[in-house]
């Protein structure tokens, strides 16, 4: 049964036009209005999947920018070059190999296929728990710390 629409504290039971206006109340809100008849209203609960597929964790190569940019170099590219390559401005490339902005996945993705080079990597969620030297923000499931955002000198 659904819970009052009035006072939403006991069980609607009646189908009462109150004030123009057909609700599904209790039997002590009934009184507020006139009752219609009996209310069959029921609320059907969707069940939860009970396997969820997990979906990895994305972690960025350490070195990241430096690997983009050897591999930019390598193939003989300036940055405005790669940038349009990429259809990306040349500020985002730069601060990319500089390191003082992470790509999203999807423009790493882009990268590594364009210089044929590796900077993201997916891990399981069993992986980020047994090995104890990945990084807390890299885990999904864990919360950030102040730490986290604090940045060394």
């Amino acid at each position: 049964m659904t819970a009052c629409e009035m006072c939403g504290k006991k069980p609607a039971k009646f189908n009462t036009a109150i004030e123009g206006t057909t609700m599904h109340v209790c039997a002590d809100c009934a009184s507020f209005g006139e009752i219609k008849g009996r209310s069959d209203v029921r609320i059907v609960y969707k069940e939860k999947p009970k396997f969820e597929k997990k979906e990895p964790t994305i972690i960025f190569i350490q070195g990241y920018g430096a690997r983009v940019k050897r591999a930019r170099e390598k193939l003989g590219l300036k940055q405005e070059e790669m940038a349009k390559r990429l259809n990306e401005r040349e500020s985002l490339l730069h601060q990319i190999e500089s390191e003082h902005l992470k790509p999203s996945v999807e423009l790493a993705r882009k990268l590594e296929r364009e210089l044929h080079v590796k900077i993201v990597e997916e891990i399981s969620d069993e992986e980020s728990h047994a090995n104890p030297t990945t990084p807390l923000h890299a885990q999904k499931n864990s919360a950030y710390t102040f730490g986290d955002y604090i940045k060394k000198r």
